[in-house]
């Protein structure tokens, strides 16, 4: 018997759409917790696209194709995600100029919305300007930036010193997560981040420990 995981990823690979939701409300339906079919199903199904692209056997619009169709399914999840009453602070959350890439902030945008946070997702390849000027505007406590491509860590970094030095002592925390840094197993400290988190369960786990921890 095939895996929820493997029934998505044959839909997205195959164009379907309709298949590749009914595979992920069908995970649902089966028992399983709709964060987990975030990070179990979709995630790890875009992981393998991510592979295959790297090693040749797919092409980039079968790449695109299958996060298009993830993005519809994140839009369908996304309702079904268990909200919590507690209020939390103000989030901005974004990726940096060059990466294409949004799905898996959009997940822990929601995610971290369900979870109480009052959250301002950006989208992917935001100016810089724009994004402290977005922190600004918000007051955000934690400020999340994904990033998938080992490239753009750099640019990383360049963000976040520009967080530091317009915000000084009342900067937000500082999360960082993506492909980029599971790939290293972190480091997050090389770009001068408070933490990271390799998924949307942990980055709930993390956004909460940086809310207590409080100080900068």
């Amino acid at each position: 018997m095939r895996s929820e995981r493997e029934r998505y990823l044959d839909a997205i690979l195959a164009g379907r759409r309709q298949d590749a939701v009914e595979a992920a409300l069908g995970a649902l339906e089966r028992g399983m917790d709709v964060r987990d079919v975030y990070v179990d199903v979709l995630q790890e199904a875009l992981y393998e696209v991510g592979r295959l692209w790297q090693a040749g056997r797919i092409s980039v619009a079968t790449e695109h194709l299958a996060t298009a169709i993830t993005q519809l399914v994140v839009a369908r999840l996304y309702e079904k995600l268990p909200r919590s009453e507690t209020m939390r602070g103000r989030v901005v959350l974004t990726g940096v100029e060059g990466e294409l890439h949004q799905v898996g902030g959009n997940m822990i945008a929601d995610a971290l919305e369900a979870d109480g946070w009052d959250v301002r997702f950006l989208g992917t390849d935001v100016p810089g300007a724009d994004v402290l000027d977005a922190i600004a505007a918000h007051r955000a406590d934690l400020f999340g930036i994904s990033c998938t491509l080992r490239q753009n860590v750099p640019k990383v970094s360049a963000l976040v010193d520009a967080v530091r030095s317009r915000f000084g002592e009342s900067r937000p925390r500082i999360l960082v997560g993506g492909g980029a840094f599971r790939a290293s197993g972190g480091g997050s400290l090389d770009v001068g981040a408070d933490a990271w988190a390799p998924d949307m369960r942990e980055a709930i786990v993390v956004a909460r420990s940086l809310e207590a921890d409080g100080g900068r």
